[in-house]
């Protein structure tokens, strides 16, 4: 789901004064991408500007955010491990699969969809809610 919105500085920072130069290696464009990450959120301060997740296609719900997943530019760091990590063996083959295949990242992701949808509280039965920000709970 975070092929399209935005992420604070205070959620990425540690990420791009971290590992962020280890996962992308040499490529002159993720270092330019970083500089302009560093301008956007400083070490100290800034907590509340935002970067899109996306960089590539920000407005668009399409497979762009795992592409840059293969190539090590995830934004957060949450993100980058399902490629980069070592214990990243069950989902990088799926991060690669999705970065090659549109078609196969809509499928799965309405499956997915569908499948949240239906999840409800085994206690009482009742259904979950679609919350307006992911971190909080509707009122």
């Amino acid at each position: 789901a975070h092929t399209i919105g935005v992420a604070r500085c205070v959620s990425f920072r540690e990420r791009i004064y971290g590992d962020f130069l280890e996962t992308v290696g040499l490529n002159p464009i993720s270092h330019a991408y970083l500089f302009h990450l560093k301008a956007l959120c400083p070490e100290v301060g800034g907590d509340d500007n935002t970067s899109p997740m996306d960089n590539i296609t920000p407005i668009f719900f399409d497979n762009s955010f795992y592409q840059i997943l293969v190539r090590g530019e995830g934004l957060l760091n949450s993100d980058q491990e399902m490629y980069s990590s070592l214990l990243s063996g069950d989902t990088k083959p799926l991060v690669i699969q999705y970065a090659a295949d549109l078609l196969l990242f809509y499928k799965h992701f309405t499956e997915s969809m569908l499948k949240m949808g239906n999840i409800t509280d085994p206690l009482s039965y009742a259904t979950g809610e679609v919350r307006r920000k992911c971190n909080v709970v509707n009122s």
